[in-house]
């Protein structure tokens, strides 16, 4: 590309778009790329406080923006996602199906240590509707030498995919309400109530309910019946998860013979919950907190546990940094910053 005062450039390509910015109005492309220079557009390059422009230059060796944003997207990630650009040098990375979003986060990490190459996504795990942005890609500069270009885009082709959209798959939900006040009727069982929107919400059906004594070898049975006989790939324990000596409902998971990945989180509300697996089927174990607060651990693990996606221990212990609840007014789960740290 060749640097151009704006006068000298007349009849000549734009090598890059031009932007206009009119605060409170307007901010977008006056011109395009390619766009010949006209003597009559010299006034509003004027009035965008140009005095200079990138021409097109014949000479071989360099990426422009555009291209290298066409290519950077299509590295990044499968059909799962829809294109949207270049436009201005940037490229838009849309969801094409509901479902949950991964990122390869020590690969974004060298992306953007590149220098010339950025890359912003949302957030790690962020459930996301058909047709929204989950990442935006471009270089810095209007072009970039070639050879490094393709060096941080081989990087990317062999530790990638960067972004992976996980559709929510396990749909048969079971729900295991443990505690002697419960199955007694001395309190009323509100589960459906709470977990069926949350399980809805994802695409899911609670097809099998139950509740259970305070009795480990019932609470075993139960969840190994849910989803042995009944067919269930996520099952969800609420209560007795506490200290109390009543609470059995960890040992309870284990009598079924699932295999406890954690208990106790970093996260509240949420401190008491565990995790397992049956036949490789996620069991979450939430404690009384999801009856008395809109947001807690079972909104960060549910959609992965539906995804198919693996919870290990590790995910668990990261989410200590994001995993306090503000209890705010006004929540707006998920937009807002509990379990996003990891």
């Amino acid at each position: 590309m060749k640097k151009l005062k704006i006068e000298d450039a007349i009849g000549k390509p734009l090598a890059n778009d031009m932007t206009q910015i009119i605060p409170g109005k307007v901010k977008g492309p006056a011109f395009k790329r390619g766009h010949t220079l006209r003597e009559e557009d010299i006034p509003l390059l004027r009035d965008m406080g140009k005095a200079h422009v990138y021409v097109l230059d014949p000479d071989k060796g360099y990426i422009h923006e555009d291209e290298a944003a066409i290519a950077l997207a299509d590295a990044y990630g499968g059909d799962e996602f829809k294109r949207v650009g270049p436009s201005e040098g940037r490229i838009n990375l849309k969801a094409g199906f509901f479902g949950l979003l991964k990122i390869n986060l020590s690969l974004l990490e060298t992306v953007n240590r590149s220098g010339d190459i950025i890359c912003s996504t949302v957030h790690q795990h962020t459930v996301c509707e058909e047709g929204m942005t989950v990442a935006a890609t471009r270089i810095i500069p209007v072009a970039m030498d070639e050879l490094e270009f393709q060096h941080v885009l081989d990087e990317i082709n062999s530790g990638g995919p960067l972004l992976r959209l996980l559709p929510f798959t396990r749909t048969r939900v079971g729900v295991a309400v443990t505690g002697e006040e419960v199955h007694s009727g001395r309190i009323p069982d509100s589960s459906m109530k709470i977990l069926g929107p949350k399980v809805a919400a994802l695409g899911g059906e609670i097809v099998s309910h139950a509740t259970c004594p305070d009795d480990a070898e019932v609470i075993g049975e139960t969840l190994s019946t849910m989803i042995r006989e009944k067919g269930c790939d996520v099952v969800i324990t609420t209560g007795g998860l506490s200290v109390d000596p009543d609470d059995v409902t960890l040992e309870g998971m284990e009598t079924s013979g699932a295999e406890i990945v954690s208990y106790g989180s970093p996260i509240l509300p949420g401190a008491m919950f565990a995790c397992a697996y049956l036949d490789g089927v996620p069991i979450l174990g939430v404690p009384a907190a999801v009856f008395y607060f809109k947001a807690t651990v079972l909104d960060i693990f549910l959609p992965r546990a539906m995804a198919d996606d693996p919870i290990t221990r590790a995910d668990v212990v990261a989410l200590g940094h994001g995993g306090l609840c503000l209890n705010c007014q006004v929540c707006t789960y998920p937009v807002c910053p509990f379990g996003k740290g990891a």
